[in-house]
């Protein structure tokens, strides 16, 4: 039996041999599929590492970003909200000057734009000092209207088939409108936005 041992010592012994190896060679592939993986991790890692940082970055870029545009408008609102009031407080003043002054500014607002044969219409706190008499003084033919208009003073003129509104409203609205731009800018208003 001694053959027959030595044979399957000689199967035994190279299957060990075979084995070990397979067992060599498999661990080596797992060493290096453990290191492949284990780069590829850290490689992995970095990149979402660097994109956080971007991300985060960008958020920050952004949220100052919005910081400074939001109290860009709200300056710039209080900046208009100024404007709006110069514009208010100059219309307080029109509005309450003394009757003579008054006077004088519907007279300037008649020499102006009034034409021959217009009707008058004044406001009724206006009624005792602009009168048929003073509008002679014209010498456009003005005639003094049958009813009051509804304002804080100023004037209506009308013709034949069109009416002309010199009330204070009208006349502050219109040069608003003239010299916003020029306000604005002298205080340092302009749309920033």
């Amino acid at each position: 039996m001694n053959g027959k041992e030595n044979i399957i010592n000689k199967i035994l012994s190279d299957a060990d041999e075979t084995c070990s190896k397979i067992i060599a060679e498999a661990e080596s592939q797992a060493a290096q599929t453990v290191q492949a993986a284990r780069e590829n991790a850290k490689r992995e890692r970095a990149e979402s590492d660097a994109r956080i940082e971007q991300t985060v970055a960008e958020r920050r870029r952004n949220a100052l970003a919005n910081a400074e545009l939001a109290a860009k408008r709200y300056l710039l609102e209080a900046k208009q909200r100024l404007v709006a009031l110069c514009y208010d407080k100059a219309y307080n003043a029109l509005v309450s000057m003394n009757a003579q002054d008054r006077l004088d500014l519907i007279g300037e607002l008649l020499t102006k734009y009034a034409e021959d044969g217009e009707t008058v219409y004044i406001t009724q706190s206006d009624a005792q000092t602009v009168t048929e008499q003073w509008l002679r003084g014209f010498e456009k033919h003005l005639r003094l209207g049958n009813r009051y208009i509804r304002a804080d003073g100023g004037v209506v003129l009308e013709g034949a088939g069109y009416e002309k509104d010199l009330t204070f409203a009208s006349v502050m609205r219109y040069v608003k409108e003239q010299t916003e731009a020029v306000v604005a800018t002298k205080l340092g208003v302009r749309n920033e936005q």
